[in-house]
C-alpha cells in the first residue's frame, strides 16, 4: 500500500516539472497571429468607417496606426511535497501524512504601440490624386471598369462624374455614365488593355489600347460610341492617358482622378444621416442620385447597436454600420481599404508614440 502511494506522489511531483520543460512559445504563434491580425483588421475598418461618418458632419480626419505589437508570456510553477508517519505516545501506529502543494503563475502582457498618422507628408498623400495609370492597372487586373471609374474618376475628357462633396455638388453628366458602361462592356470582351512606355528621361506615358482583331458588329458599335462621346480619333488603336481637367479628344484621354480624401468624401455622401441632424444643419445634405443609379455604398444609421454587422461605429448618439448582407457596400468599403496602398502616403513623420502595456 505504501509503495503505490509513493508512486502516486512521485508522479504528482514530476508531472509539473516535465510540463515546465516544454516551451509554450511555438504554440502561441498560430493563435496570436490570427487573433492580432483579426483585431487590427477590425479596428482599421471601424476607424475608416468612423472617419467617413465624421466627414459628413464636417469633422476632422484622424488616423492612428498600430505601429508595433510585442507579446510577452511568463509561466512560473512551484511544486512541494512531504511524507511522514506519526507515532503518538511512542507507540508505532498506522497514521500516515501526505502533503502535496502545486502553485503556478501565467502572465500574458502584450505591449501595443500606436502611431498618429499626421504631418505634411501623410496629408499630402491623402490629398494627392491617384495616378491615372493606377486606375487603368486596376481595370487591367480584373476589377470591373464601371466600379473603378465611378469610385476613382472625377471626369474623363470633360465629362463629369456625380459628386456629393460640398465644394463640387453636381448630379454628373449622363454621357459620363454611358462611357463607363460602354468601357465595362468592352472590358468583358477582352478587347481593351493598357501599357506604360518609358522614354530616355524616364518619363512614363500611359497608353490605353484597343486590340486590333475581328470584332462583332455590337462590339464595333460600342467602341465607336466610346470614341464619339470622348471625341477620339476613330482610326487609332492607342490613346495617351494623362491627368488633366481639359476636354481631351483626338489621341488624348484626360482623366481627372480623385484623391483618397475625395473618395472618402464621396462615400460620406452615402451615409444615412438622422433627420434631426439634417434639420439643425449639423450634417450637410447631398443631392439625389440620377434616377436608376445604384449607390456604391450604403451606410445605415440608428439609435440601437446593430446585430452582427460587417463594420459598425458609434458617433455622437447614433450607430452607423454596413450590413453584412450588403455585398456591394462591402466590396466598395474593402476596396477603399486597398486604395490606402495606392495613395502614396509614404512614412509618417517622427511623432510621439503612444505605448500602452495591456495589463
Amino acid at each position: 500500500m505504501t509503495s503505490i502511494t509513493w508512486r502516486h506522489l512521485t508522479g504528482l511531483l514530476v508531472l509539473p516539472l516535465l510540463a515546465a520543460c516544454a516551451s509554450i512559445g511555438p504554440g502561441t504563434v498560430p493563435r496570436d497571429r490570427f487573433d492580432y491580425s483579426s483585431a487590427v483588421a477590425d479596428s482599421w475598418k471601424q476607424q475608416a468607417l468612423l472617419n467617413i461618418v465624421k466627414l459628413r458632419y464636417s469633422d476632422s480626419l484622424v488616423f492612428l496606426d498600430v505601429g508595433q505589437i510585442v507579446s510577452g508570456y511568463t509561466f512560473q510553477g512551484t511544486v512541494s511535497g512531504a511524507y511522514g508517519q506519526n507515532y503518538p505516545f511512542g507507540a508505532p501506529g498506522n497514521l500516515t501524512n501526505y502533503n502535496v502543494g502545486v502553485q503556478g503563475t501565467y502572465i500574458d502582457r502584450p505591449t501595443i504601440t500606436y502611431t498618429p498618422l499626421t504631418g505634411q507628408q501623410y496629408m499630402k498623400g491623402l490629398m494627392t490624386p491617384i495616378a491615372p495609370s493606377s486606375v487603368l492597372f486596376l481595370i487591367q487586373a480584373g476589377y470591373q471598369a464601371d466600379f473603378i471609374m465611378l469610385m476613382t474618376v472625377e471626369s474623363i475628357n470633360g465629362l463629369n462624374n456625380r459628386s456629393v462633396a460640398p465644394a463640387r455638388m453636381n448630379p454628373g453628366d449622363p454621357e459620363f455614365f454611358q462611357v463607363v458602361e460602354l468601357i465595362r462592356k468592352v472590358q468583358r470582351s477582352g478587347d481593351i488593355g493598357m501599357r506604360v512606355e518609358v522614354d530616355k528621361t524616364k518619363k512614363e506615358t500611359t497608353l490605353l489600347t484597343f486590340h486590333r482583331r475581328a470584332l462583332t458588329a455590337e462590339l464595333q458599335s460600342e467602341r465607336a460610341e466610346i470614341g464619339r462621346l470622348l471625341r477620339l480619333e476613330p482610326n487609332l488603336s492607342e490613346y495617351q492617358v494623362s491627368y488633366g481637367m481639359s476636354a481631351g479628344g483626338g489621341s488624348n484621354i484626360d482623366l481627372t482622378t480623385r484623391s483618397l480624401a475625395q473618395i472618402m468624401l464621396e462615400l460620406a455622401g452615402m451615409v444615412d444621416i438622422p433627420k434631426a441632424d439634417l434639420d439643425d444643419k449639423s450634417a450637410y445634405p447631398v443631392p439625389p442620385a440620377i434616377e436608376g443609379a445604384q449607390p456604391l455604398m450604403h451606410v445605415r444609421s440608428g439609435t440601437a447597436r446593430p446585430k452582427n454587422p460587417f463594420a459598425a461605429v458609434q458617433y455622437q448618439d447614433h450607430w452607423f454600420w454596413i450590413d453584412r448582407t450588403d455585398l456591394l457596400s462591402k466590396r466598395t468599403f474593402s476596396f477603399l481599404m486597398a486604395i490606402f496602398n495606392f495613395a502614396e502616403t509614404g512614412k509618417p513623420e517622427n511623432l510621439p508614440l503612444v505605448t500602452i502595456p495591456a495589463q
